[in-house]
């Protein structure tokens, strides 16, 4: 094999494919990458592959002598990226690849091609979606999926085909993103085809370590190209221009996580999203560093929301920002929020404008874009606020002494039980196993008093006064 190719197109081919080389592989050929000369095309292919990731990654490059062999991923990376930034020629000589360039030449050992596992081959149904729209879907969704290794089907991003839409969503039973769009249909399909086609719905969830590494290559593709996307056997493989991804999917049932999202709602208002999302950040130094909790008071009089937050041990702070209401509201709506996933929810919004959609203060709160290009929604679950226990610093004192209860689990206002735990419920089991304890102790302590005072009755019945000292002896022998 032997071939000539720019510096900078072979460094920037083996940065995209190393994401695929794992770092504890389960068989030493995994460590390396497989490069494949064309001849015919005039270009080489080169795959690394883990046996759950596999990148393909197609260069262009003048070909003398076709064949196939496997170098060493890290080793053959580091001597690439450190050459000068002008034309190579790799060559294989007696299993090793001769490596010249400008100022010299360099030698690495080469690994037998026979041993390199395949990228698996599948022919599934085409799914075509701009670059752009999928990589909006991946950054408004993987934030929050599930990082339990023991929650594996939450681990990842659910997707849903139709013949004309799709539809994205994670959760990690604490929110919930879904991120939804068209697919251009095929005109040419008759009328009974098209009813046919809209009526079957492919289902897949795909693992977030492989979606992040997606995520990386779609930022560095152009805007107007396109992903095809295949799944077949469990199996998805995603294709971009001279790109090729390969994923196994996660097996399991995903939570139905439609039933969660609230159809209509009661209260709604809009807010800017750096305005908002600057004011928590500002409140959230000097927060409760255990529970992370900001009060957000609305008043729809005024037009103005005030965000609190205060800690015994740091401080207290206090926020106002204007608000846009959307309904005839007059009275103030108090409501608590994880500051940490309030601020994501606000982070992977695209536009500058947010709508804040309410029903009730321990009921979904969901956030979707004002004017995106796709429908996109973040819905968090609030935290109680009762009164007892000062939180919060007020400018109104009648909202003082108020204590946080965090009930921020999605499904606890609904009975949905496909994985997703519900914190309330295991709030009310610890409190019941806390006074059970507490019963048992109570109950127990009597029994061994009295069990110690007929002892002490027996020893001091039986037995002449003795030495403290001594008895002490006595005791621990």
């Amino acid at each position: 094999m032997k071939f000539t190719i720019s510096q900078k197109e072979l460094a920037d081919t083996l940065a995209v494919v190393s994401y695929a080389v794992p770092n504890k592989p389960h068989h030493p050929i995994l460590n390396n990458i497989l490069l494949v000369a064309d001849k015919h095309e005039q270009e080489i292919l080169v795959t690394a592959f883990d046996l759950s990731l596999g990148i393909r990654v197609q260069c262009k490059s003048r070909i003398e002598l076709e064949g196939k062999i496997a170098l060493p991923a890290k080793l053959f990376t580091q001597v690439i990226s450190s050459l000068p930034k002008q034309d190579i020629i790799l060559e294989i000589v007696d299993n090793a690849a001769i490596i010249t360039h400008s100022c010299g030449k360099c030698r690495i050992q080469t690994v037998s091609p026979q041993e390199f596992p395949s990228l698996p081959e599948i022919e599934g149904k085409n799914i075509i979606l701009p670059a752009i729209k999928l990589l909006q879907a991946l950054e408004g969704t993987l934030f929050a999926a599930s990082h339990d290794e023991n929650k594996q089907v939450l681990a990842g991003v659910h997707f849903q085909f139709t013949n004309s839409s799709w539809e994205a969503a994670a959760t990690d039973g604490h929110r919930l993103a879904v991120v939804s769009g068209t697919i251009e249909t095929d005109e040419q399909l008759t009328e009974h085809a098209q009813i046919e086609a809209d009526s079957n719905t492919v289902e897949v969830t795909i693992p977030q370590p492989t979606l992040i590494e997606l995520q990386k290559i779609l930022g560095s593709v152009g805007d107007n190209s396109e992903c095809t996307i295949n799944i077949d056997n469990g199996i998805a493989v995603f294709t971009l221009p001279n790109i090729q991804i390969t994923t196994r999917l996660l097996e399991g049932d995903y939570p139905k996580y439609s039933s969660l999202i609230p159809q209509q709602f009661q209260h709604q208002f809009i807010v800017d999203r750096k305005l908002f999302d600057n004011a928590l950040k500002r409140v959230g130094i000097v927060a409760d560093q255990k529970n992370k909790i900001v009060k957000i008071i609305c008043d729809y009089q005024h037009q103005q929301a005030t965000l609190s937050t205060e800690s015994s041990d740091i401080g207290g702070a206090v926020e106002s920002l204007n608000i846009k209401p959307q309904d005839d509201y007059q009275q103030q709506l108090v409501m608590g929020f994880n500051i940490k996933y309030m601020e994501q929810a606000l982070k992977f919004l695209p536009t500058n404008e947010v709508l804040i959609n309410i029903n009730q203060t321990t009921t979904p709160v969901v956030i979707t874009p004002v004017d995106g290009i796709l429908n996109q929604l973040i819905l968090v679950m609030p935290v109680q606020l009762i009164n007892n226990n000062s939180t919060a610093i007020e400018e109104d004192a009648s909202d003082d002494n108020e204590e946080v209860i965090v009930t921020e689990n999605i499904s606890s206002v609904t009975e949905v039980n496909e994985g997703i735990n519900v914190a309330a419920e295991a709030v009310e089991i610890e409190e019941d196993i806390k006074d059970k304890n507490d019963v048992i102790k109570t109950d127990s302590s009597p029994q061994k008093t009295t069990a110690e005072t007929r002892t002490n009755s027996r020893t001091s019945a039986n037995s002449t006064p003795k030495p403290r000292g001594r008895k002490k002896k006595v005791a621990a022998a």
